[in-house]
């Protein structure tokens, strides 16, 4: 088990929470982080299943660059 100062202070968060914000699942943040589109640290220690943190920053650039923005009207 890691301790818990392994685990990086403030501003980051677990696959779940950051599936929450984004509205998917943990399932999905994790294929996004090995697809590399967002990144992440893992605090596993390098013992068994990886733990991620992602940073509250990544989450917010992520946010912002898959965002829609509604399109002029051609007439």
């Amino acid at each position: 088990m890691t301790s818990a100062s392994a685990a990086p202070a403030g501003g980051y968060l677990t696959t779940g929470q950051a599936a929450h914000r984004i509205g998917g699942t943990p399932q999905h943040v994790r294929r996004l982080i090995k697809s590399g589109r967002l990144a992440a640290i893992d605090i596993a220690n390098g013992g068994g299943r990886p733990r991620f943190r992602i940073a509250e920053a990544v989450i917010e650039d992520f946010l912002r660059d898959v965002a829609v923005s509604p399109t002029e009207e051609v007439a």
